[in-house]
């Protein structure tokens, strides 16, 4: 069934909600949905957390300067030298990753009108769209990037596990292709990445047709993580180069201070 998203969400997080198949609106458990649709949407309009959040996001992601309103930038769109749209293309993956080990939320909008760059480096002016995780699926998220960097498959799916993605009764069939299409989705084996934003849709809607097949209720956590995805693939295919993914992930979430 399609769904009609409630009024008093702003044009910015309905445009992350476009991306969300029409039959995969189906599988979302809309209790906790419209709860963080309705706390995200306040957030936005009020600011309310934002200072609070980014002074916390400043300890875990000091390569870039959050600011209130930036003065005398330089937008990333304006700016013609590969090898600065490619640094500033790291940073912003620096940020993503970085924002995993703050417990206490993210900034999910990530598009490249957010950001900018000065004398000093890349600036990044954050909104009210910002999440709090349960912590069980932030970790669950910590523990699979780093998953990623052992041959370990038992920490994978422990990792899924905690995540709430691998359910008990699936079979073993089931299972693998659940646990391939995750690693597609999330995956970062790449050293050299061009990010695709039709690539990143095309494996979002192959995932939610799993979940549609095996009557899954996705949480709101999920979703919300998609549109934080959503946004860092629409900024790096906007930038237009590669990026070493797999090594910045490791500098970030596999340094010694990188604890959750």
């Amino acid at each position: 069934m399609a769904y009609k998203l409630p009024g008093f969400i702003p044009e910015e997080l309905r445009q992350l909600a476009r991306f969300i198949p029409k039959t995969g609106w189906e599988v979302i458990d809309w209790k906790p949905m419209l709860g963080s649709m309705r706390t995200v949407s306040w957030r936005y309009v009020s600011r309310r957390g934002v200072d609070k959040l980014a002074a916390q996001t400043r300890e875990v992601a000091s390569h870039v300067r959050l600011v209130a309103s930036p003065d005398d930038v330089t937008p990333l769109v304006d700016i013609g030298d590969k090898r600065q749209l490619r640094q500033s293309g790291d940073d912003i993956l620096r940020l993503y990753f970085s924002q995993w080990l703050v417990a206490q939320g993210m900034f999910i909008d990530l598009r490249l009108a957010r950001f900018g760059v000065d004398d000093a480096g890349l600036l990044f002016t954050p909104n009210g769209l910002w999440i709090q995780l349960r912590p069980d699926f932030r970790e669950g998220m910590i523990a699979l990037y780093r998953s990623f960097y052992s041959s370990d498959d038992d920490a994978f799916d422990k990792a899924l596990r905690q995540m709430g993605m691998l359910r008990g009764d699936l079979s073993p069939a089931a299972e693998d292709e659940l646990k391939n299409l995750l690693f597609q989705h999330f995956g970062i084996d790449q050293r050299s990445q061009r990010f695709s934003i039709d690539a990143f849709k095309a494996s979002f809607d192959e995932l939610f047709a799993f979940f549609v097949s095996h009557q899954y209720k996705l949480h709101s956590d999920f979703v919300f993580v998609g549109f934080y995805l959503i946004t860092l693939y629409l900024t790096l295919e906007q930038l237009g180069q590669s990026h070493n993914v797999r090594k910045i992930c490791a500098d970030v979430l596999l340094s010694p201070g990188s604890g959750q």
